[in-house]
């Protein structure tokens, strides 16, 4: 081999050292520059925070004392609610106080206002006399000034000073109660607190005992002087510091005091001898305080100074730490992404099922609705090509009534199940009879049972009879429970309610009442039991397939008996039947009497009935199935057209109105309230009868409180409307 082909040979091999030799140079060199780049940096920013540091302990001061100042005022205003509260409790508690012998109410009320650590009460009325209840005689700050703003419904709050100089905290509330001085009586009731109780709701956790605070007047006057000044008034302080030596206020005793005029806060820096303290003046609520917090600038200063310096070793450090809070961001960063791409695949997830559910949902409601409707369409052709045989005619009317039940029934569910999942199912609490509600719903199932061929039973053991509920809903879950089993047991089996009351673990006020549902019929597998209780859901069975039904009715019964405070429970085996057990704890009532008697709808013949309805075919209707009774009708087509019509005839020409709700120029609910304001002798006693679609509990509730003797739901039950009017006029006439 020649030496210029060894050359050759060795030339292609020295190249890539003396590249890498290059580019290792070059890295060095790069890290080099970026090191002293990187010092120069941390360096100028060291150099430019110690340079700044007194605007950032400013700054820092400022926030820090609005911080705590805040938390003063929140922690005052929490300490005013709570003895606010304490003094409400007290003139409940002292009502409601069980006295011993020779004891007064007011020995009961003073002695709860000091259990509650109250040290002063007093009544006054807005004249000025007052009677001390508890406590010394006090100096009462602003007096005429605080008695208005209480009086006008403010939460304010003022000070008193007794003779020994104690200082107290007072609220006031409107009272009237009789005074032992003269013959009038007080319009408001003060109680105070020593302002040293009060004292703890101005404490913070912070880590010095430097700061400390000051609780002065509107005029500059001391109410807390928590900084032993021997001043009296800290706007004097102020002017008495201008011109002395050593001591500065950047801010003057006017400006502060305009500050305050205006209900505003201020944050200034005071210079004593050298040292700077930091101050924070803002209101305090409820009252024409404010409070003062001061703070030395040397409580921040040194932990920040120290953190500048910290800054010059952080510097050096900062490179490798930011390098290694990169790559822990990163790998945080790449776990969260992937977090987020698992949620969004369920969320993707639940949409495709909430879209299935709604398909479902659609498709069941299509197919429920157009079952009943596809019958009353039928019937209806039916009843007019055979319009000459009476028979059939009756047969199709009495399946279109039917049918048209059915679909009432599905729609009066999807809406129950729409306002329950909404959250604005709402429950009544008004005595109900439990005798009532147990025949009601009976008198509902047990010709359903018969007519299906099966036996049906009602076994009760009522300790008490009468209780606080939503009898409505009561009977919505009887009546679901029941329709069911009725449904689902062939002929010849048998559907029992039993009702049995204990004693409730919550109380004497209660009365545990079981209401237990049993049937002879199909049962239900242990798979299905497991999700009974969700919407749409029905078992896949060929008996359940050919039984009409939406699958909302035991998710309404278990979303009503969980808004009533219990529980339901079921137990079931395929081939031998159900039982249903609700467990209730419901208010014990006294008995008013009894149940309410029957009434006789023959009374109603001849009764003139003004109907207020906007909708001509409904009031054919009301009119045809009415007038069949032997009722005289008369029609207002809106509920302006009702109050003039009433208006115009004689006293006590109407026995009874009907009123729609929902009507053009006035509706239902001001037609009522018009009616009743009314100078003659019948507008306060005529019976005002709601008949609307509007059928939900809030709307009787919404009826009863406008002036409406009771409540009827559209479509019209003829004997229920019926039995509703006859115990109205019943009631009028025994008043």
């Amino acid at each position: 081999m020649s030496e210029k082909n060894a050359e050759k040979n060795v030339a292609p091999a020295a190249a890539p050292e003396a590249l890498d030799a290059t580019r290792m140079r070059a890295l060095r060199y790069g890290i080099l520059v970026l090191l002293a780049l990187c010092a120069a940096i941390f360096a100028a920013i060291t150099m430019y925070a110690i340079q700044d540091s007194d605007d950032t302990i400013e700054d820092v001061s400022g926030a820090f004392m609005g911080q705590m100042s805040a938390q003063i005022r929140l922690n005052f205003d929490s300490e005013l609610r709570l003895y606010r509260s304490e003094m409400e409790s007290v003139a409940l508690s002292a009502l409601s106080y069980e006295l011993l012998p020779g004891e007064s109410p007011l020995d009961a009320f003073v002695g709860e206002a000091e259990r509650r650590g109250f040290t002063y009460a007093a009544v006054f009325d807005t004249e000025g006399n007052s009677q001390l209840l508890l406590g010394e005689e006090l100096e009462i700050d602003d007096f005429d000034g605080f008695v208005g703003a209480v009086m006008a419904g403010e939460d304010h709050v003022t000070a008193g000073v007794t003779a020994s100089g104690e200082t107290v905290v007072l609220l006031g509330e409107p009272a009237e109660r009789p005074m032992d001085s003269g013959d009038g009586t007080s319009d408001l009731l003060v109680m105070g607190v020593p302002l040293d109780e009060m004292v703890q709701a101005l404490s913070l956790d912070v880590s010095t005992t430097e700061v400390y605070s000051h609780i002065i007047r509107a005029d500059g006057s001391f109410i807390l002087n928590s900084g032993g000044n021997v001043a009296d008034n800290y706007l004097q302080l102020l002017r008495d510091s201008e011109g002395v030596e050593g001591v500065r206020y950047d801010v003057t005793a006017d400006e502060l005091s305009g500050v305050m005029a205006r209900g505003e806060s201020d944050f200034y820096v005071v210079y004593v001898n050298g040292s700077r303290y930091a101050s924070f003046l803002a209101p305090l609520p409820e009252t024409s305080w404010f409070i003062v917090s001061v703070l030395p600038y040397s409580v921040l200063h040194d932990p920040i100074d120290t953190l500048v310096w910290s800054l010059v070793v952080a510097a050096f450090v900062g490179c490798l730490v930011l390098m290694a809070a990169l790559a822990l961001l990163f790998v945080r960063y790449l776990r969260v992404l992937r977090q987020q791409m698992d949620e969004l695949a369920r969320a993707r997830a639940a949409s495709e099922e909430a879209s299935r559910a709604k398909s479902e949902f659609l498709s069941n409601m299509s197919h429920d609705i157009r079952t009943p409707m596809n019958a009353i369409v039928g019937m209806t052709q039916i009843a007019r090509e055979r319009q000459g045989d009476p028979a059939a005619v009756s047969e199709c009317l009495d399946k279109i009534a039917v049918s048209s039940n059915h679909l009432l029934g599905l729609i009066n569910d999807v809406l129950d199940m729409s306002r329950i999942e909404s959250g604005r199912m709402e429950l009544a609490e008004e005595p109900v009879s439990l005798e009532d509600v147990l025949e009601g719903t009976a008198a509902i199932v047990g010709p359903q049972a018969e007519a299906r061929g099966v036996s049906f039973e009602v076994e009760k053991d009522l300790e008490c009879r009468t209780v606080r509920t939503d009898g409505t809903r009561l009977s919505q879950v009887l009546l679901n429970l029941l329709s069911n089993a009725v449904k689902f047991t062939p002929a010849g089996g048998r559907v029992t309610l039993s009702v049995a009351q204990g004693a409730s673990p919550r109380g004497e006020g209660r009365v545990r009442t079981t209401l237990t549902v049993s049937d002879t019929g199909i049962g239900m597998s242990e798979e299905f039991l497991s999700r009974i209780f969700e919407s749409f859901e029905r078992e896949d069975s060929e008996r359940v397939r050919k039984t009409e039904g939406t699958g909302l009715g035991m998710a309404i019964v278990k979303r009503i008996v969980d808004g009533m405070g219990g529980t339901v429970e079921v137990e079931s085996v395929q081939g031998e039947g159900s039982t249903f057990r609700v467990v209730l704890d419901l208010e014990r009532c006294e008995d008013e009497g009894g149940r309410e008697g029957s009434v006789d709808v023959a009374d109603l013949a001849g009764a003139r009935v003004l109907v207020a309805e906007d909708n001509e075919l409904n009031w054919e209707v009301v009119s045809e199935l009415l007038g069949a009774c032997g009722l005289e009708l008369e029609w207002a087509e809106n509920g302006r057209e009702c109050v003039e019509r009433f208006s115009a005839s004689p006293v006590g020409h109407y026995d009874v109105i009907l009123m729609d709700v929902r009507m053009p120029e006035m509706n239902g609910y001001e037609a009522t309230r018009a009616i009743r304001a009314l100078d003659r002798a019948d507008a306060a006693t005529v019976p005002i009868i709601a008949m609307t679609a509007d059928a939900f509990a809030e709307d009787r509730e919404r009826a009863r409180a406008c002036g409406m003797s009771a409540h009827v739901a559209k479509p019209i039950d003829l004997r229920e409307t019926l039995r509703v009017m006859a115990r109205c006029l019943g009631e009028g006439r025994t008043r």
